[in-house]
């Protein structure tokens, strides 16, 4: 991987994003540059005594400003991962149609309110897989706190409106039928899924003079930082994905979008796999990706691919598959595939596969 390192840390627990927050949230550390800047070096100046000292409110809510317009353009540049648990591997994908969002900016209320739309899908006993709608709004009263070279942003949900919820597709029809039997609606336990994630609310931690960020669900306390199946040492490489998802037979994943912006790019790419004999990993541009996702979100089963793919990896057990693809500049998803409708491998067996995948952009070597 061109003289960098990405290591397997182990199958532990992960603490990580749900929802498209998570993913924007991204957007308060990385806004524009002038923004970013000007925070930083405020931060410098000030000292974390300052920062820290929780009479400073409105200093603090002023710093916090820096980079919110971006949020929501953040929000809508790709699906954002949904757990079932905070110990659990991916189980659904979100994906946001639209935003919006407003500073509440008063003497004894200051709180961030985000609106979004959008669709996903999410995977659980015993339904299976659930495609469906939602769309609400959520208040998050927002602050942070300097720990050394870190800085710690918290989102903590203050008012949680999830408003509407519509399943477009349930996979498993019997299961339906026999939940529907003793009264239970396979939808209420979508919306509860989503629902759940949140209430969490979410931490964003940068360090680094590069701007390096990381973020986790719930509140991760200070000199603590999430946990990634992969350990990365880069110089010149900017990681765009580093999480665990989990596929049952007959089941796929949507990583991304995630955006390339300058030519003479590549996506490197590290994946292993466990529990069972192969998954495949497919790269394939967004019109592509998009096509496939809502199919999969809309219809049970997996979906065939339509289109070329720019990689078309088959993952198997034992060691790690480490790949790089060059990519002109635009928007790619990462398919990983655990069925016989995409790729090269079919499932032999009725095991799910636990997939870590690490997904870096750099130049071209």
């Amino acid at each position: 991987m061109g003289g960098d390192e990405a290591t397997l840390r182990g199958r532990v627990p992960l603490r990580s994003t749900i929802l498209p927050y998570a993913v924007a949230a991204s957007a308060l550390l990385t806004g524009c540059p002038s923004r970013e800047s000007v925070g930083m070096s405020s931060m410098a100046i000030l000292g974390s005594g300052v920062v820290n000292d929780p009479a400073n409110r409105s200093l603090r809510f002023d710093m916090l400003k820096f980079g919110l317009d971006q949020f929501c353009e953040e929000m809508l540049k790709g699906g954002a991962p949904l757990k079932l648990a905070d110990d659990q591997p991916v189980a659904g994908r979100f994906f946001a149609a639209s935003c919006q969002s407003q500073i509440l900016d008063e003497e004894t209320r200051k709180s961030f309110i985000v609106q979004f739309q959008g669709k996903g899908y999410v995977w659980g006993n015993p339904v299976g897989r659930v495609g469906f709608t939602a769309a609400g709004l959520v208040e998050y009263a927002t602050d942070f706190q300097r720990h050394e070279d870190a800085l710690y942003v918290y989102f903590r949900p203050r008012l949680v409106d999830a408003t509407a919820f519509q399943p477009l597709m349930v996979e498993s029809s019997a299961a339906q039928a026999a939940l529907a039997a003793v009264g239970v609606d396979a939808a209420e336990l979508g919306k509860r899924v989503v629902d759940g994630q949140l209430r969490r609310g979410f931490t964003v931690i940068r360090w680094s003079d590069r701007g390096d960020t990381d973020f986790g669900m719930g509140v991760i306390e200070l000199g603590e930082r999430p946990l990634h199946p992969y350990q990365v040492v880069t110089e010149n490489k900017r990681v765009l994905y580093n999480e665990r998802t989990e596929l049952r037979p007959g089941q796929q994943d949507f990583v991304g979008a995630f955006v390339v912006e300058d030519d003479d790019r590549a996506l490197y790419l590290t994946l292993s796999v466990d529990g069972a004999a192969s998954v495949d990993a497919l790269v394939v541009p967004q019109a592509v990706g998009d096509t496939l996702a809502d199919a999969y979100i809309r219809t049970p089963g997996a979906q065939p691919l339509a289109g070329q793919a720019l990689l078309d990896e088959v993952v198997r057990p034992g060691a790690l598959s480490k790949r790089y693809v060059a990519v002109p500049p635009g928007r790619y998803y990462l398919l990983i595939d655990h069925s016989d409708r995409a790729g090269q491998s079919a499932p032999s067996g009725t095991s799910s596969a636990k997939v870590d995948y690490l997904v870096l952009i750099g130049d071209v070597p």
